[in-house]
This record gives structure tokens, sequence and C-alpha cells, in this order.
């Protein structure tokens, strides 16, 4: 790759080595913080919501909070941190117009991290490795006229970059993309490659960030796999998460596998898209669990779920339909803020049983955290079943039963292989239905010692089932 410089192996030395891959997360629920512009002051409104988060219903909640970019952007107040210009003020230097970014000030991202961390969720930064903006203008020979890459004059005192710290550099003369027009950082060069460890480390730390829960990396299609993976190993292989904005199951695999890293599944976002938004009918269900159309089918030890962020909000009909499946289903799924707080779908018209917390509590409790999936009815393009295909005593595991039609209730007989509801009266803890009059509860049904069962979901809805008495 390259040959490190004397002081990047000191660095090497100072992260956590010898650990070996780490294990992915793969249980719980994690929720994406922020959208896209949040009002100013962001930070003490992540914090006020930390104990109703970690605590939604039962007892159960998220176990990450996904915080946005920290350092201050060249927009200053109004950026949302995707161009990043000194990434060690966050929030405490006067300049780019702003002391403050649009989120807050470091004391008051300290404050945020520090409430999650007391509770038990790890936060996780949103990190921008691609480019950088902000630079002054200065002659660059490497293209024969001036670029933006003069960034000595940052407040901080820290990467100070000319335009050799960029493409085209002497070290590499282009990576796999750029974007927006910004100077695209060259990560072979070990100044750069250095100075971005060291600034992962420097976030980690409580006396300035606090960051314990791994990274989000923007926009990975521009930079070299080996770069997430490299930052992960030396920030002490924290959990990664690519941006790779693709549908295709095989290539979400391939970077996955190349990087060491989780990717979000766009897959699985675009077919629930197409799911929710057609008015019922019109998709076609066993794609959810198809390992062309579903990353979380296919590999569900990398995939992260979700329903909507601040750059994809356009699911805008029947979406409990996609937070059913993502929270009852294998992979790790990411609750949207948006969705819980502004679009009302935490608890959906107040009504027990319906709603985002309730599914978490499904996922937590009867659920164990990370469902072992068993497709039970698959062949029907308006009716999906599926189960956890293993339970205890204390998460006896649960069955699922999402349905597309539009008017009418839809059930089948199916046969689970899980032990913990054989014998048992099922009953349903979790429902919703979008149809005028068929959003209430479905009725108990037995499940014989063969693990037969007959199951029954709403119209345009859901219903998870359980052994009585949780």
């Amino acid at each position: 790759m390259f040959k490190k410089s004397a002081k990047m192996v000191a660095v090497c030395a100072a992260a956590t080595l010898g650990l070996g891959a780490a294990q992915e997360a793969t249980a719980g629920v994690m929720m994406q913080g922020f959208y896209w512009d949040t009002p100013s002051g962001w930070y003490n409104t992540m914090n006020s919501n930390s104990n109703g988060l970690r605590y939604m219903t039962g007892g159960f909640g998220i176990n990450r909070m996904y915080f946005p970019p920290p350092s201050k952007g060249q927009g200053g107040g109004f950026s949302m941190g995707y161009d990043p210009a000194d990434y060690y003020d966050l929030g405490t230097y006067n300049q780019h117009g702003w002391t403050a970014t649009r989120f807050g000030t470091q004391a008051e991202l300290k404050s945020a991290t520090t409430a999650y961390r007391n509770k038990g969720v790890v936060t996780m930064a949103d990190i921008v490795l691609n480019h950088r903006s902000g630079g002054s203008s200065e002659y660059n020979p490497n293209v024969g006229y001036n670029t933006y890459t003069d960034f000595q004059y940052q407040m901080s005192g820290q990467a100070l970059w000319h335009y050799n710290e960029f493409h085209p550099s002497s070290y590499e003369y282009s990576d796999s993309g750029s974007f927006g027009g910004y100077s695209d950082l060259c990560h072979v060069n070990p100044y750069v490659w250095n100075d971005l460890v060291n600034w992962g480390n420097w976030l980690k730390s409580n006396s300035n960030a606090g960051f314990n829960g791994g990274w989000r990396f923007d926009y990975v299609k521009g930079i070299h796999s080996w770069m997430t993976k490299d930052f992960r190993q030396y920030t002490g292989w924290s959990f990664g998460l690519g941006e790779y904005w693709d549908a295709n199951t095989s290539i979400l695999d391939s970077w996955t596998s190349a990087s060491d890293a989780s990717a979000f599944d766009f897959a699985s976002y675009y077919t629930l898209k197409d799911i929710c938004n057609n008015g019922g009918g019109g998709g076609h269900m066993p794609n959810l669990v198809n390992h062309s159309m579903s990353f979380a089918a296919k590999n569900p030890w990398r995939a992260v779920t979700f329903a909507g962020n601040h750059d994809t909000d356009e699911i805008f009909q029947d979406k409990m339909i996609a937070y059913a499946y993502m929270l009852t289903y294998q992979g790790y799924p990411s609750v949207w803020w948006k969705d819980y707080f502004d679009y009302g779908l935490a608890s959906v018209g107040g009504q027990w049983g319906n709603g985002i917390k309730q599914l978490v509590w499904v996922r937590e409790k009867l659920g164990g955290g990370g469902p072992n999936i068993q497709n039970l009815k698959t062949n029907d393009g308006n009716l999906l079943i599926y189960g956890d295909a293993d339970g205890t005593g204390s998460n006896p595991g649960y069955i699922v039963v999402i349905n597309d039609d539009a008017n009418n209730w839809r059930g089948a007989w199916v046969q689970t292989s899980n032990n913990q509801l054989k014998n048992k009266t099922l009953k349903s803890y979790a429902w919703y239905s979008s149809k005028s009059g068929q959003n209430y509860q479905p009725a108990s049904k037995w499940c014989d010692g063969g693990g037969w069962v007959e199951v029954w979901a709403p119209p345009r809805g859901y219903a998870v089932y359980a052994p009585n008495g949780y």
C-alpha cells in the first residue's frame, strides 16, 4: 500500500492492536439522531431525549446513537457538517463565521455523548473522509493553477494541509471518486493517513467528544475500502458503517468484505419503498427475504436496515410496514429521529400495540435483540410470514405476519421450528393497519405440538405473535 512513517508507527502502537476483526453489531436497535436542517443547538435536543430513547417501553430502547458530523464545516453554523474544514474544531473556535457548529458547542456535544454513555448507549460519529472544504487559494504545481487547498490557517492548529495532501498528489493521481467539487483527500499520503487516524482517536476521548460506538463513513464510494478498514483498526477496531449507496446486494457484500465493515441496506430500503408506497397489492412481499433484493436477507451480519435518513425521506405511505419488517427481521435496524418524533411513529395514535416503541420491545424482549429468522411463507405476493427460529424462556421468539393486501385480512397455516412457541397460546403483542376500522388486535391462536399455527394480519398492516404471558 505505502510505507508508514515513524510518526505513523507511533500512532499504530498507541491504538489497540492484536484484537483481530471486531464482532459487528447485530443485536439491538440504533437511532440516527438528526435530520437535514435540524434547528441550531441540536445537541441539547439529543441530550434531553437520552432517557426516553434508552427506556422507550418496558425498560427497552436503543443501544447506539448516531450523531451528525461533529467538525466545523466551511458553512459554519449553517453547515450540516459534510463540508469539513477544521477537523478539531467541534464548536470551540470562532472561525468560518461561527463558534458553535450548527449542532452546538463542543461542551454541549460532550454533555450529550456523556448522557447516552451513562445510560449504556454507545455513541457513533458521522465522519467525512472523502473530501475537505474551506481552504484558502494557493498555487498548485500538481495541476498548474490555484486550488483551495491551503489549510494552514485553521485555528485548531491541526491537519494544516496543502495541495499535495489532495488529488492529484505526488503519492496518487486519483482514487475511486470525488464529490461536489470539494478537495479530494489523498489517503495514500502518509501525513493525511496519520492525521485522520490521530483525529479518530482524539474524537474517542471523553475529554474531546467521547464517541465510543464507532464510525459512520460518509460517501465510501469515493475512498479506498482499505481506508475504512485501516481507520477502524487503528482506532481500536471500532464499529464501522459505510454509506455505500447501491441496491445491488452482491456489491454491498463485496464492499463490506473488503472494508471489514457494515453497510446501510439500500437494497431493502428500495424494496420497502416499493411495497409501502404502492397503496396496497402492488409490491411483492417475498422480495424482502430474497437475497438479491435485501442485504439483510443475504448477509445479516453486515446489514444495517433503515426506512429513512437525512438523504432519503421517500417512504410517505404505510411506513409502519417498513418498521415492522426492520425491527423483527435479521440485520441491525436503524430508527430515524424524524420518523420517531416528527412523523409520530413512536406510538401511532397513542394505542398500545402500535408503533416503533412496541416493535422495539418485541425485538428486545421477545427476540432477545437479534432474531434467528426462519421463513415460513414466502410464495404469496401480498403476504409474508417469518419467525424467530429459536428462543429461551425469557426470550421466546415470535412469528411475524405482514399483509400488503389493501382491503382484506390475510393469514395462513405455518409450521415453526421454535420449541418455545409449541403447545402455547400465541398472543399478538404488536399490530397495525392503516385501513380505517381494521386497526385492532388480532385474536390469539393456538400453536400445537408440531409447531402448526394459523396466524393473520390486518390489511396494509402486520401482527407479531408470541406466547401469552409476556
